[in-house]
């Protein structure tokens, strides 16, 4: 016979299970609406929609706190505060532990941040010496896997299956979450626990996701700040230069560039 406390375990985990199961089942895609949570972070109590307001947001999740990977991509996020900031983007990361953790853990992100040498994708070397570079974003305390299981960030079977300090641990995988001001979302990346991610790309993601919303445009592959852009398909080439305010455009056998508008950065 299972005595009460089996039973509740049983059920605790029959249930844990089966959340996990029908998120799955309805994963989060793009032009979904962005979940809202209430929960504690580094900053005090959040809730995700009052503290996000009209801004883009990039939601990150880590797998755990105290480790390699983890604080080196932290760090680098700090680090990259700045562009982030002229870019009018608030970020906001995650992990799977408490908010007296993260705060611990950050005096070591800040203290790693130092020896990070930022450079962008042509390797040109990138420094924001005038500005605030300390972690000041909040990190997400979710011990219970609360908003990891709602966004789809935690993935039991990914590997590797143990964490760094060698213990059997329920971790989210390092996702991505790119979100407009109507908190609809607009991206979505994802990262095996153990491999960092590329923040020249996520920069570069935001670049092209506002300069399409904003001139109804879009971005050949490659593309980077500056390079031309894909005009839509329904509009007559003599309307090309009136409507972005061109010289004159390339014509393709199936598409149209023109240079990139003029636009927030720069």
């Amino acid at each position: 016979m299972l005595n009460l406390n089996q039973i509740l375990r049983f059920v605790s985990k029959y249930i844990f299970v089966s959340i996990i199961i029908l998120t799955n089942l309805n994963a989060l895609q793009i032009g979904d609406k962005a979940p809202n949570f209430t929960t504690k972070s580094t900053k005090g109590e959040i809730n995700f929609y009052d503290w996000s307001g009209d801004n883009w947001v990039i939601l990150f999740s880590h797998p755990a706190d105290f480790t390699p990977v983890c604080t080196t991509e932290l760090a680098t996020l700090a680090k990259l505060q700045p562009a982030f900031k002229k870019r009018g983007v608030k970020v906001i990361s995650l992990s799977a532990d408490s908010a007296e953790d993260h705060l611990e853990w950050i005096p070591l992100i800040n203290n790693y941040k130092e020896k990070i040498i930022l450079k962008n994708s042509l390797g040109e070397i990138i420094t924001y010496s005038n500005e605030n570079t300390e972690v000041d974003f909040p990190l997400l305390a979710d011990k219970d896997l609360k908003i990891s299981t709602l966004y789809g960030m935690y993935h039991p079977k990914a590997e590797p299956s143990k964490g760094v300090f060698g213990d059997e641990t329920k971790e989210t995988i390092r996702s991505v979450f790119v979100i407009d001001p109507k908190k609809t979302i607009q991206t979505i990346l994802i990262y095996p626990k153990n491999i960092g991610r590329n923040f020249n790309e996520i920069i570069r993601i935001i670049d092209a996701l506002k300069i399409s919303k904003k001139f109804k445009v879009s971005t050949p592959a490659n593309w980077e700040y500056g390079n031309e852009v894909i005009v839509p398909s329904n509009i007559q080439d003599e309307d090309i230069q009136e409507k972005y305010n061109v010289k004159k455009f390339k014509s393709f056998e199936l598409f149209r560039t023109i240079q990139q508008p003029i636009t927030y950065i720069k």
